[in-house]
C-alpha cells in the first residue's frame, strides 16, 4: 500500500510541475500542426520530485556491430566508456544494451554461440564484454539492463545461414520453426509452444543473472512475428508467450529479487496483443513484469484521412489506462526518427523539440521516464538539438 501511495504521490508531483507547460504547448498553439512549429520553445523547469525518474538509452546489435565489433580488450573498453560518457551527457542513466539479439550472446555463454554482431566469426575474444560493460556502467553511475530477444535465431537469409552453420543449429533444431518472413528472407525462430524452448530461455536468463551484476532483465516486442506461426490464433499465442514470460519473472526473482524484468511491446496495443503480448494480463496481474516500456514512436502530427492525430497522446491515454497494477510505464521513444520526412508522420520534419514535447506529455499522464532508440544516433549531428531540449527534463 506504501508502494502505491507514493506511486500516485509521484504521479500527482510530475503533474503539478507539467500542466502550465502542456497548457502552454496544446491551447497556445492551435490547430495541432502549430504545436510543432519550428519556432516553439520547450520551457524549462526544475522537478519537485525526489525520485529520479528512469531515462535509458537501448545499445541495439545495429549499435554494437557498428561501433565495437571485432575489437581488442582495451578498444573496446575505450569506446564502450565514451559511449557511456555520451549517453551520461544527455541526462540519461540507464542503458539497456542486447546481450542476445539472434540466439547468440554477447558473452562466454554455455547455451549460445558467440554473436556474430560483437565477433564476426564467432571466436572467443580472449575477454568478456558483458562484464566490462557492466563494471563500467556501475561506475560512471548508470544502470544496466541486459536485452534479450527470447526467441528469435535470425533476422534474415544471411543470419540465417550463419547460424545453420554453427553446431547449435541441430541441438535446437527439434524446437526450431523455420519461415518466410514478409520481405521473403528465410528466418529461423524457437518455437514459443515447445517446453524445450522455455527450458532454454530461462537458462539463459539465469545464467546471466547469476554470473554478472545486471540490474535488470530486458525483452523488446519480438513474440509473434509475421510469417512465424500466423495460422496460430491470438489466444494460443498469448498463452505460450505467457508461461515464459512468468517463469522469467520467477526465475530472475529466486537469483536476485531486486533485479528488474521490463517488457517493451509494440506501441500499439492491438498489435502487441496480436502477436502474444498479453499486455492486459502482466498489466493487471502480479507475477509477469516490473514494468512496462511501450514502442510509442508516433508524433502528434500522424495524419489519417487528411486529419492530423494526436497519435503519441492518444497512444499513452492507452497504455495508462491498461495499467491495473500501476507499474511503472516508460516510454519507448523514436530517437532514430528525428528530422525525418514523412508522409503520415509530420512531427518529425516540423519541429526539433518532439522528444521533449513527448516525455513532457508522457509524465503529465502518469509515465515514469523513457527509453531513446537507439544509441548511434546521440553522436548524429541531426538529433543535437531534440537531444538538447530533452535533457532539460
Amino acid at each position: 500500500m506504501e508502494q502505491t501511495h507514493s506511486k500516485k504521490l509521484y504521479i500527482l508531483q510530475n503533474r503539478i510541475f507539467t500542466y502550465v507547460l502542456a497548457v502552454i504547448l496544446l491551447l497556445v498553439t492551435s490547430p495541432a500542426m502549430e504545436i510543432y512549429a519550428k519556432s516553439v520553445h520547450v520551457l524549462q523547469t526544475a522537478s519537485t520530485s525526489a525520485s529520479v525518474p528512469k531515462k535509458a538509452c537501448w545499445i541495439s546489435f545495429l549499435d554494437i556491430e557498428e561501433l565495437l565489433q571485432d575489437k581488442t580488450e582495451k578498444d573496446f573498453t575505450t569506446k564502450v566508456s565514451e559511449m557511456y560518457d555520451t549517453i551520461a551527457e544527455y541526462g540519461m542513466n540507464t542503458v539497456i544494451v542486447h546481450v542476445r539479439a539472434l540466439g547468440d550472446a554477447m558473452y562466454p555463454s554455455h547455451y549460445y554461440p558467440w554473436a556474430t554482431y560483437f565477433s564476426s566469426d564467432r571466436s572467443d575474444p580472449g575477454y568478456d564484454p558483458l562484464k566490462i560493460m557492466i563494471q563500467l556502467a556501475h561506475t560512471k553511475k548508470l544502470q544496466f539492463e541486459a536485452w534479450i530477444n527470447p526467441y528469435r535465431l535470425s533476422r534474415d537469409s544471411k543470419s540465417t545461414a550463419s547460424f545453420k552453420a554453427t553446431p547449435y543449429h541441430a541441438l535446437f533444431l527439434p524446437f526450431t520453426i523455420e519461415y518466410k518472413a514478409p520481405s521473403g528472407q528465410t528466418c529461423l525462430a524457437l518455437d514459443p509452444a515447445k517446453q524445450e524452448t522455455i527450458d532454454l530461455i530461462i537458462n539463459g536468463v539465469r545464467e546471466i543473472v547469476s554470473t554478472y551484476d545486471v540490474d535488470g532483465i530486458h525483452f523488446d516486442d519480438y513474440f509473434y512475428v509475421s510469417g512465424m506461426a500466423d495460422q496460430l490464433d491470438v489466444a494460443s499465442r498469448k498463452t505460450n508467450v505467457n508461461l515464459l514470460v512468468s517463469q522469467v519473472y520467477k526465475t530472475i526473482k529466486s537469483i536476485k529479487p531486486n533485479c528488474t524484468f521490463g517488457i517493451s511491446p509494440a506501441g500499439n496495443p492491438d498489435n502487441a496483443r496480436s502477436q502474444g503480448a498479453d499486455i492486459d494480463t502482466w498489466l493487471s496481474t502480479t507475477g509477469y513484469i516490473d514494468y512496462i516500456m511501450p514502442q510509442i514512436y508516433w508524433t502528434d502530427i500522424y495524419m489519417t484521412k487528411g486529419t492530423a492525430k494526436h497519435m503519441f497522446t492518444d497512444r499513452c491515454k492507452a497504455w495508462v489506462a491498461l495499467n491495473k497494477q500501476d507499474l511503472p510505464i516508460y516510454v519507448g521513444l523514436a530517437l532514430y526518427q528525428v528530422g525525418t520526412n514523412s508522409k503520415t508522420d509530420l512531427g518529425w520534419a516540423t519541429s526539433d523539440n518532439n522528444l521533449a514535447y513527448q516525455y513532457i506529455t508522457a509524465k503529465q499522464l502518469g509515465c515514469d521516464g523513457y527509453a531513446l532508440f537507439r544509441y548511434q544516433w546521440l553522436e548524429k549531428d541531426i538529433a543535437a538539438k531534440e537531444l538538447d531540449y530533452l535533457k532539460k527534463y
